[in-house]
């Protein structure tokens, strides 16, 4: 099988020729196009891995600043046609070029809620959350909208499908009722792009922030159209089998991204492997990490070992 061929499969719950594996981390968003590209692909080549996650670490440019309530209806961010975007676009095209068209890729994006707070601050952000509501709600929607534009303009670049990141859900930052008119409308909105169109696909990485623990109410992800869905099973307390049950969607993930993964050594990286896929089974799952591996002296020939894990474990 090709590599987009096995990832494909997991989608679809079919049994592929062996089971895949995908792993990433944050690059210096000081990177010019070409060390950007470079990055990725020496990821990709190095470990053999089935999927490429092009990371969005050059910041969104979002323009207006929050003094006051009122400060919300005037936001904005640039669109497709400024060099913010092209940036991005030339990763893909780039990426794509080299690694041509038998891996899927999919492009990293945060919610329009994050934009926000990568923009204006988190304190900013949920104080006018829980004060005026409608107006955050307000300025989010303006985002979501350029946002929505850049997906379309990923996807028209050449990748394959959206790595959507969402987050505001965590435990003890907004109720349910909250959630569901202040995130969820805007989330759906970047979701539903590639969910709309043949042949391109979501991976949903549902994340939470340090200072909630990275603790996330993990089943008010469960319509969100995904063909992927991945999570922290550590910080969360829900395993993959549960998941699978929630979502009824394919897995990626199981391994900490703290863990063996980071530090080694490569035979415990092999029984963290082995373990997961012995509960679980091998349809409907990519082997990952709960989120993007942190720490320091990350190691590839570590990732390695987890895709070699993956790829062997039905000889094991």
């Amino acid at each position: 099988m090709k590599k987009s061929e096995r990832v494909l499969a997991v989608m679809k719950k079919e049994e592929a020729d062996c089971v895949p594996a995908g792993f990433w981390f944050h690059y210096n968003p000081k990177y010019t196009v070409q060390e950007m590209i470079d990055a990725h692909m020496e990821l990709y080549r190095e470990t053999g891995m089935d999927v490429i996650k092009i990371m969005q670490d050059y910041p969104y440019p979002v323009t207006g600043q929050i003094t006051s309530a009122q400060d919300w209806y005037k936001v904005g961010m640039k669109g497709t046609d400024s060099e913010e975007f092209e940036k991005m676009a030339a990763v893909i095209k780039g990426i794509r070029e080299q690694a041509g068209d038998d891996v899927l890729i999919f492009q990293t994006m945060f919610g329009p809620f994050k934009t926000a707070s990568m923009a204006f601050g988190d304190d900013v952000l949920m104080k006018y959350s829980k004060e005026t509501p409608e107006a955050v709600a307000a300025g989010v929607g303006i985002l979501a909208d350029v946002l929505e534009e850049w997906a379309k303009g990923y996807l028209a670049a050449g990748a394959d499908g959206i790595y959507y990141s969402a987050q505001f859900g965590e435990i003890g930052r907004f109720s349910e009722e909250e959630w569901e008119k202040l995130v969820k409308p805007s989330d759906l909105q970047i979701l539903n792009v590639a969910a709309d169109m043949p042949e391109k696909y979501n991976i949903l990485h549902i994340c939470g922030e340090p200072e909630y623990d990275f603790k996330t109410w993990v089943e008010r992800f469960t319509s969100y159209p995904a063909d992927l869905v991945n999570w922290s099973v550590k910080d969360n307390g829900y395993s993959l089998e549960k998941g699978r049950e929630a979502f009824g969607k394919a897995i990626l993930g199981g391994m900490n991204n703290k863990g063996n993964i980071l530090n080694g050594p490569k035979e415990a990286i092999e029984q963290e492997v082995k373990e997961i896929l012995d509960v679980f089974g091998t349809k409907g799952i990519m082997i990952g990490a709960d989120c993007t591996i942190q720490g320091q002296g990350i190691r590839l020939d570590y990732i390695k070992a987890a895709v070699d894990a993956a790829h062997n474990y039905h000889r094991i």
